[in-house]
């Protein structure tokens, strides 16, 4: 004999745990009304459109003959094509890209992004009736977009598809055409990125440039050393002393001119470097020291005049400009061949939607479509559903209250046991 369920013992397990049970449905109450409070409210506008002709459609005339089912099963998969293709360009990117050229003053940039809009979007058939329901946080803005949206998507059903001005071969062929210029530019390009010589000029440049920074620094350092052996030659002059230790020290002093000579000599070019070897050697007198000072500032003027004149001529400024302007004509040349590709291959993409959307539009020979019911600003958001979330919540948290009372339960008989 089966043994009887007594549910008093499940009610008493709940009484038990009264606390439990009905604490954690509150609190995920509450926590679902702050959340639901605290987003922000969205707001769905809907417009319709009507397919108000549709001449691609089977008619007949009972008065002379009746359709077979074949011919009606076909009508039928054909008008379901039709309504399928009809809500798929509702939903397409070259809709989008006009209603955003169309509202382009009240879309946020981030919604100026074609991506971005078309997840605002949705459209789905309703017999001969297509809806368009738009989501926004803006019930203005969710008026304008949905009213936009089936405004540019009855032009385009009407003025592209129904009238077919172009057939499907004259846009394939105006696509090859743009998909050979796209692959001319782009083979142009790439020889001239081959051939160019804008690396070639920039060293050019670099290097000219950092000539004449030598120039001027060897023209300064020039000056000093001319300051520095004129003062030594005037001291050797006036002989104010002639002790060994003076001697010494203008023998050092000449010779750490001549190895700052040396040292910025080996810097320049080399028609300006000096010829220490018409120099006489250092020596002891004070006189021999002298004549080689004087030798020796000689030489450093004569160095500090070719380079003045050198400066003067401005043969490295002309030539520097001619390089800068190679250099910016060969980069010119880079940015037309680069927009001139990026241009083709635009106009290429643009012909390859084209063909994709008569290609849908084949489907639809001959229909038209008229914006029937214009969107309205919407009073009530859509979202959040704070009921809806509080009455899940609070049932998920009576669940859990439950089960966390009988597993209570379960841990304290076990403790018994």
């Amino acid at each position: 004999m089966e043994e009887e369920i007594d549910l008093r013992e499940y009610i008493d397990v709940i009484v038990k745990g009264w606390k439990l049970v009905l604490t954690i449905p509150f609190l995920a109450v509450f926590v679902a009304a702050l959340v639901s409070f605290l987003l922000p409210p969205v707001y769905e506008a809907r417009a319709g459109v009507l397919i108000i002709k549709a001449k691609s459609e089977i008619t007949f005339d009972p008065k002379f003959r009746t359709l077979s089912e074949e011919e009606l099963s076909r009508a039928g998969t054909d008008a379901a094509a039709r309504r399928k293709a009809l809500v798929a360009l509702a939903e397409s990117s070259a809709i989008a890209s006009q209603v955003i050229t169309r509202l382009s003053t009240i879309l946020e940039p981030k919604e100026r992004e074609i991506e971005t809009l078309l997840s605002l979007v949705e459209a789905a058939e309703r017999g001969d009736f297509i809806e368009i329901a738009v989501q926004s946080k803006d019930p203005e803005k969710a008026a304008a977009i949905a009213n936009a949206w089936g405004e540019v998507y009855e032009e385009v059903v009407n003025g592209l598809y129904s009238g077919m001005p172009q057939s499907l071969s004259d846009i394939e062929a105006q696509a090859a055409t743009a998909e050979e210029s796209y692959q001319e530019a782009e083979v142009a390009l790439a020889r001239f990125l081959g051939d160019n010589q804008i690396d070639l000029l920039t060293r050019e440049i670099q290097s000219r440039q950092n000539t004449l920074a030598d120039y001027y620094t060897a023209n300064r350092r020039l000056d000093r050393l001319i300051a520095d052996a004129e003062a030594l030659r005037d001291q050797l002059r006036g002989g104010a002393s002639s002790s060994a230790s003076t001697a010494a020290g203008d023998s050092l002093a000449t010779l750490f001119l001549r190895a700052n000579a040396f040292t910025l000599s080996s810097g320049l070019p080399a028609q300006l470097q000096l010829a220490f070897e018409q120099l006489p050697a250092s020596r002891e007198d004070a006189a021999q020291q002298t004549g080689e000072i004087e030798a020796l500032i000689a030489n450093l003027r004569a160095r500090k005049d070719e380079i003045q004149a050198l400066l003067s001529e401005g043969t490295l400024e002309q030539e520097l400009l001619q390089l800068q302007e190679q250099l910016e004509g060969e980069q010119a040349r880079k940015r037309e061949l680069s927009q001139t590709r990026d241009l083709a291959w635009e106009t290429y993409q643009t012909l390859a939607r084209k063909v994709a959307e008569v290609g849908v539009a084949a489907q639809v020979t001959d229909t038209e479509v008229r914006l029937a019911v214009p969107a309205f600003e919407p009073e009530e958001p859509v979202a959040p559903k704070k009921v809806l979330n509080m009455a899940i919540a609070g049932a998920l948290g009576l669940m859990v209250g439950v089960f966390g009372a009988f597993f209570i339960e379960f841990l304290e008989s076990g403790k018994r046991d």
